[in-house]
């Protein structure tokens, strides 16, 4: 048998945990999937691996067996991601709303489209800013 702690992910939680709370902090218990994913991963790639083993591990983590089938799949095919199984992958160029972004929603009173032109515009004239 494998011991594993780990985290909860929105909307992944097993309801029969919901409110348990746990004796580790969940940032805690979160920091300890990747360990856990990674165990596993060498366990499948042994031939070792057992449905048993990811339904306790699911189990312990406090989430459902199919996350940790979906966290294992992903570790397989990017080594990187076993580090934070469940986390959205950061990369490059992602677009995020910063304090700019809200500021100019509230002057275009949520218009997304007048938006994006004020940003197309401001990058035209090389005025990137923080938004890019």
């Amino acid at each position: 048998m494998v011991g594993l702690l780990g985290g909860v992910d929105e909307g992944e939680q097993d309801p029969a945990s919901e409110g348990s709370g746990g004796v580790l902090p969940a940032v805690s218990v979160r920091a300890l999937r990747g360990p856990a994913v990674r165990r596993l991963l060498v366990l499948r790639r042994e031939g070792k691996l057992t449905t048993g083993q990811v339904r306790s591990a699911a189990d312990v983590l406090g989430v459902r067996e199919r996350a940790v089938w979906r966290w294992l799949a992903v570790a397989e095919r990017d080594e990187a991601a076993a580090a934070a199984p469940g986390e959205r992958a950061s990369y490059y160029g992602r677009f995020t709303v910063n304090d700019e972004i809200r500021a100019l929603l509230g002057l275009w009173r949520g218009n997304v489209a007048a938006v994006h032109r004020e940003l197309t515009a401001r990058a035209a004239r090389g005025e990137g800013g923080a938004a890019f």
